[in-house]
Formats: structure tokens, C-alpha cells, sequence
């Protein structure tokens, strides 16, 4: 048997992003040791490394964010929803679809691609929310609830979804 254990968030948003990222580290100050010409230094003692990576981006409502007073039913059939802003709820690297490394190591350089995937993690949230996931979270999920209770088996003239910030 299946049974529903958890509903604690209300996902009305979820955009998908590839980014191309890039990063590179000065290998001559790993090497303090060893004096080269600056050109040379830079030319030879470098490290780069390109990252092509895929992310997830899901916005929307957590429902324990909605209290008792939040939803409300008047005599004429009317029910309105009181509701906080949506917010981001995660982004998740889905894939690495391209690495590469170019420099003289042939290592892979792990915190150089940590570094790489925070950085773009921080670059998917701007995306997403320069994009608009937040305004398309509320608009989902004014359509989403809308109609939910519209095709409950009750008398429910019209359903009015308000934000927190929009109350005087």
C-alpha cells in the first residue's frame, strides 16, 4: 500500500539551465621555489579548467509556511488564501556534461571544480531569478490552488490568492 507520509512543499516553479563555466590558478605559487620570467610563468605555470554543467532550479511555497488563519471562507462561497512570497526551495547539479583541464598538470584538480560548481550554482539562482521563477511560482500557484478548490465537491463561488506582501 502507498501512503502519502510528507506534503511540505508546494513546487510551482522548476527551470532547467546549462551553464559553461571557467576557471584557472596560478600554478608558479604552488612552486615558490622555482624563479621563471613572468611570461613564461604565465604562459607554463597555469592551470584552466571549463566546466559545462547542467542545473535544476525549483521555486514555490513550503505549506507548514501556511497557517490556520491564512485560509478563510466567507458566507457568499468565497475562499481566499493568504500566502508568504514563493522562494527558491534548491538548485541541483543534474550532470557535468564537459570537463576540461588544460595546463601542464595532469591531475585533476578538485577544489579548482568545486570552486567551478559553487560558482555556478550561485550563477543558476540569478539566472532563475532574473528569469522570473519567483513571479511564475506565484502565478502557478495561483492557477494551481484556484483550481483546486474550485473542483472540490463544494459550494465554492470564486477562489482570491493574496500575498503577504500585497495585504494593507
Amino acid at each position: 500500500m502507498t501512503e502519502l507520509t510528507s506534503v511540505e512543499k508546494l513546487e510551482t516553479a522548476k527551470e532547467d539551465f546549462i551553464e559553461t563555466i571557467e576557471g584557472e590558478q596560478q600554478l608558479a605559487a604552488l612552486t615558490p621555489n622555482i624563479w621563471v620570467d613572468q611570461i613564461i610563468n604565465s604562459a607554463l605555470f597555469k592551470d584552466k579548467m571549463v566546466l559545462e554543467v547542467e542545473w535544476e532550479v525549483s521555486a514555490g511555497y513550503m505549506i507548514g509556511d501556511i497557517v490556520s488563519n491564512s485560509i478563510t471562507v466567507s458566507r457568499d462561497g468565497t475562499v481566499t488564501i493568504v500566502l508568504w512570497e514563493p522562494q527558491i526551495f534548491w538548485v541541483d547539479l543534474t550532470g557535468v556534461l564537459l570537463t576540461t583541464k588544460l595546463g601542464i598538470t595532469t591531475q585533476k584538480d578538485i577544489d579548482m571544480e568545486n570552486t567551478l560548481r559553487q560558482k555556478a550554482g550561485e550563477i543558476m539562482i540569478q539566472k532563475a531569478l532574473s528569469g522570473g521563477i519567483l513571479e511564475e511560482a506565484k502565478n502557478n500557484a495561483q492557477s494551481k490552488l484556484q483550481d483546486l478548490f474550485l473542483k472540490a465537491n463544494i459550494q465554492i463561488k470564486e477562489v482570491v490568492i493574496k500575498w503577504m506582501g500585497d495585504i494593507e
